[in-house]
């Protein structure tokens, strides 16, 4: 009996859940189904272009962001590979879903250097003047927090 699979840690998984875009009930016999974290990989991996683990001085790798050691990050992208190419080969459809996963989503905001307060704001950067809702401030930062 193997062990029990681990949790993975992803980013909100994609909207589009099938590929093609539409798909029928009566499709779903046809397809290759992709777990979200194998979907986590090869956008991790081949997206984003970071390094499976090991990373240099603190820099990102992809087996970290999603908490599971380099060799378990491997067979996920092996398995994701085996799975996309089955589909592009025999013509089959691609459903992404499943997985034992939890969804890390960032912050994106502003922070205020006079009160400390941090608010989210789906449309904050850096460009964009805006006062401190707690205490009216001016001196306000954008914020990104990024889960680990």
């Amino acid at each position: 009996m193997g062990r029990r699979t681990r949790m993975r840690f992803v980013r909100p998984p994609p909207s589009n859940f099938y590929f093609p875009r539409d798909i029928d009930n009566s499709l779903k016999d046809k397809s290759v189904i992709l777990t979200i974290a194998e979907f986590e990989a090869m956008r991790l991996k081949h997206y984003r272009n970071l390094p499976q683990g090991e990373g240099e001085h603190g820099q990102k790798t992809c087996s970290g962001t999603m908490g599971v050691s380099q060799p378990t990050f491997s067979r996920i992208l092996d398995k994701a590979h085996q799975k996309v190419t089955q589909a592009l080969v025999e013509g089959k459809n691609i459903l992404i879903s499943g997985g034992n996963i939890e969804v890390k989503e960032i912050f994106n905001g502003y922070g205020c250097l006079n009160c400390g307060a941090e608010w989210k704001d789906e449309l904050a950067s850096k460009n964009r003047k805006i006062s401190c809702p707690n205490c009216k401030s001016e001196k306000t930062y954008h914020l990104i927090k990024e889960p680990l």
